[in-house]
């Protein structure tokens, strides 16, 4: 994956490229900043939906009620990554949602660093700049910056995860238990992270051809992350007389998008599921679902095809989980143009991304391409919630990548372009 480095070039030429790199860096993440804190200036925090949620379960853990949304009844139906984070700004800084959005800016910074490098590292300076601008740029992105949220926190986290597993100077070793902890924390925020170090040491088997060692660093890994999140299993299983690994929301979301009547998107939980607690709930949900799917197959297979088109339809969550702030600031009519504005800039990222897949596959071939980092990390991502439930805001964590592709195909247009400007001016000539 990585490019052989040139021996040809010395010292000088090694200086110039990393005051370009540092120049490319500090551009792009000082447009993110300007961005962000622009639309954090201007836009309220207004809690919907689950940030409603995590709001009130972050002030009951602040005040030492634990992971409650009201005193004496627990919860696991949500991660409680995301709650904890923000009870501990609530202890610190008090009642304001400032604090989360400032850590919101920050983890977006740290998002964006953190692709840049993978780009770089994978495609070289100008993919990576090309796609920190784009990550720059991102409308939701932006606007979840003043949504209380699970996906910049995973985003940065599972970021994080791969640039550690990917950095060959270092250990093995080392990196399987500091990839185990980062997924740990990533798993407390969202649990998909836990089928991660599988994608990891495929990546790596493919890379290394090594079996045996990457089969002892996957163990190493699920070992760290195992013990890092025990704790949490005994509080869940002592809460609702069952084991509960991380949340009580699995089956749920099963069911939701595995059922007669679903459309593949989030639906009320069925009423007569209503005297049974959290974990006897999820799993007569996960039960309904895998009978379901049991009676018909064919027809799960073909619906998870169908919703991971769908999961890539639309991109305008972030104005409707601000639409209050929005509406309150600039008014009603401010909506409909932010939605165009964030549908238009998903639908040519996406068509880039593409673009940059086809590039993939031209210039490495099928199997190479399909298993690069950017393109696994994105169907990996991209099946889990076509198989259990969708909505536009479950693709957040494919972004980075979709970025890097989209960077990618950026990169060879502008070569083109370069080229066959340079054979006109040579025939001109």
């Amino acid at each position: 994956m990585n490019s052989p480095p040139n021996s040809t070039i010395g010292p000088d030429q090694n200086q110039t490229e990393k005051v370009a790199v540092l120049r490319g860096y500090s551009f792009v993440l000082g447009l993110q900043l300007a961005v962000c804190t622009a639309w954090a200036v201007s836009i309220p925090v207004d809690p919907v939906s689950d940030s409603v949620v995590f709001d009130q379960s972050a002030r009951q853990l602040s005040e030492g009620h634990g992971y409650v949304i009201s005193p004496g009844l627990p919860t696991a139906y949500w991660p409680v990554g995301t709650s904890f984070v923000h009870s501990c700004l609530y202890r610190i800084f008090g009642y304001s949602y400032a604090p989360g959005v400032v850590m919101n800016i920050l983890l977006r910074l740290g998002t964006t660093f953190l692709t840049m490098r993978l780009a770089q590292q994978w495609f070289g300076r100008r993919v990576g700049i090309l796609s920190g601008i784009a990550l720059a740029l991102w409308p939701s992105q932006t606007q979840f910056v003043t949504v209380i949220a699970s996906e910049i926190p995973f985003m940065f986290l599972s970021m994080l995860a791969i640039l550690i597993w990917t950095r060959e100077q270092s250990s093995l070793w080392r990196r399987a238990i500091l990839a185990g902890g980062v997924l740990a924390a990533a798993s407390y925020v969202r649990p998909i992270a836990l089928l991660l170090p599988v994608v990891f040491v495929l990546l790596r088997v493919h890379q290394t051809k090594e079996i045996s060692r990457n089969l002892i660093a996957i163990i190493l890994m699920f070992a760290v992350i195992s013990s890092l999140i025990a704790p949490w299993s005994i509080r869940n299983s002592r809460a609702f007389g069952q084991f509960v690994l991380l949340s009580t929301n699995g089956g749920a979301n099963f069911w939701m998008g595995n059922n007669p009547n679903t459309e593949g998107a989030y639906m009320p939980l069925p009423e007569n599921t209503n005297g049974l607690n959290e974990a006897q709930r999820d799993r007569e949900l996960k039960n309904r679902a895998l009978e379901y799917l049991r009676r018909d197959p064919i027809a799960f297979v073909s619906r998870t095809f169908v919703k991971a088109v769908k999961l890539h339809d639309r991109e305008t969550i972030g104005v409707h989980w601000n639409e209050r702030g929005i509406t309150f600031r600039w008014g009603k009519a401010a909506l409909t143009p932010l939605k165009w504005w964030s549908q238009g800039f998903w639908l040519f990222a996406l068509a880039l991304a593409i673009t940059g897949v086809f590039f993939l596959l031209k210039s490495n071939g099928v199997i190479k391409a399909m298993l690069h980092p950017c393109v696994l990390m994105w169907v990996y991502f991209g099946s889990v919630h076509a198989v259990i439930v969708i909505q536009d805001r479950y693709h957040f964590p494919s972004i980075p990548f979709i970025a890097i592709l989209a960077g990618l195909a950026g990169s060879h247009i502008w070569g083109f372009r370069k080229t066959r400007a340079s054979q006109q001016q040579g025939v001109a000539t």
